[in-house]
């Protein structure tokens, strides 16, 4: 196996654990704050969209940092935050402490720590079976789900700020190691790519130029397609993010014991991780873009019914339908991305893109919350989830290839 597949493999570990915690793993917290300090659930999914509001606003200079200053080295930065923001969840008895710290600290962390300049490593690293390596990449939220349950196993055992400083511990212990394994094999990855690109310039003559897109930020920005893409996983974000943070609570409003609907959560998460990769592979094969539309279409379906029944025998097929198109999509946006602009300035491009993306992330949680407040179900919520998928479906028809900017 080629050295630059165990960057993946591991960036795959630690991903997982990362969005063991500090994604999936904060919904097990939502009834404990409920019960504890006897917030609304639209004070609380506020702290969770805020915390997507800190991607749209410091995307950009996360991207250009990372592009600036190495993903290599953001790796660290990152991990030190999101360890410091879990301590500190262990110590919330407000709610503006609560925001803080999911903003600044935990969802900040993950952001520098791993998303990114993870990312970033892959599409540079890999020319060729991009989206293979971004699937298995991705794949790490689907492992993740045996976390899930785990954490609302310590909440029900020891209490919320107990399970929050073992969450520190594990993600610190695990996290770090391999941020050292991943930094050395990119640093004998970049030896290896520099001496291609010099061998590559002293035959450029002889060679027909690269098909390879080197889009600058402010080339991507001019583009209607960069415009049709993000406003599409604006809208796959709104419908992913609220479905994700209701989804332990609408559960256990439907009888299920927060242990239980953490448990299904996790396993939602196991159940995407076949799709990631087998998604990854197929969009080496076929067209990302229509495999894209695909998904968003069984997304929709899968929403609508999951918000308007609670019989197990409809609402499990639609969850396990609904894992699976999250899961193809989440590890299709990257490359897709990396193919449209290139990866000259991919970090910087992608922040922007999710600035983009911030509407939606941050719409989808507080509007789920604050319907249930209002008429105390989810099924306005989720049909209205179900619209934005079929929007975003019409937006990737639109979101065609631009020419290439070598």
């Amino acid at each position: 196996m080629e050295r630059k597949w165990w960057l993946v493999i591991a960036g795959c570990i630690t991903h997982a654990v990362n969005t063991g915690f500090s994604y999936f793993g904060m919904s097990a917290f939502f009834p404990s704050f409920e019960r504890e300090f006897g917030w609304s659930r639209t004070a609380i999914s506020g702290a969770f969209s805020l915390a997507r509001v800190e991607s749209g606003i410091l995307g950009p200079i996360e991207g250009y940092l990372t592009d600036r200053v190495g993903a290599h080295r953001m790796l660290f930065v990152g991990l030190v935050i999101c360890t410091l923001g879990f301590l500190a969840l262990s110590w919330v008895d407000s709610l503006p402490m609560l925001y803080v710290v999911i903003v600044l600290g935990i969802v900040l962390g993950s952001s520098l720590g791993y998303n990114m300049p993870i990312s970033v490593l892959i599409a540079k690293v890999f020319r060729e079976r991009r989206s293979l390596a971004f699937g298995i990449f991705r794949m790490g939220p689907g492992i993740s789900g045996p976390l899930v349950p785990l954490v609302g196993w310590v909440i029900a055992l020891w209490g919320w700020r107990a399970a929050a400083t073992l969450s520190a511990i594990i993600i610190f212990s695990i996290g770090f190691p391999i941020a050292l394994f991943i930094n050395r094999i990119y640093h004998r990855e970049e030896a290896a790519m520099a001496k291609s690109d010099v061998a590559s310039a002293r035959s450029q003559r002889s060679r027909a130029p690269s098909n390879d897109p080197q889009f600058t930020l402010g080339q991507a920005l001019h583009h209607k397609t960069f415009w049709f893409l993000s406003t599409a996983m604006a809208l796959r974000h709104m419908v992913t993010e609220g479905v994700s943070v209701h989804f332990v609570i609408l559960l256990v409003d439907r009888g299920w014991s927060t242990e239980a609907a953490s448990s299904l959560l996790g396993l939602s998460a196991l159940i995407g991780a076949p799709a990631r990769v087998g998604m990854g592979w197929l969009g080496d094969l076929l067209d990302k873009r229509r495999l894209m539309m695909g998904l968003l279409l069984a997304l929709s379906f899968s929403v609508l019914l999951m918000g308007y029944t609670a019989q197990a025998v409809i609402f499990t097929p639609c969850m396990i339908i609904y894992s699976l198109s999250y899961g193809g999509l989440a590890s299709l946006q990257d490359p897709i991305r990396a193919d449209y602009f290139g990866t000259k300035a991919f970090a910087t491009i992608q922040g922007m893109s999710r600035s983009v993306q911030t509407a939606g992330t941050f719409i989808g949680p507080v509007l789920a919350g604050f319907l249930y407040d209002l008429t105390k179900s989810y099924m306005i919520a989720f049909g209205i989830f179900a619209i934005a998928s079929l929007g975003a479906t019409l937006l990737m028809f639109l979101a065609k290839a631009p020419e290439s900017r070598i």
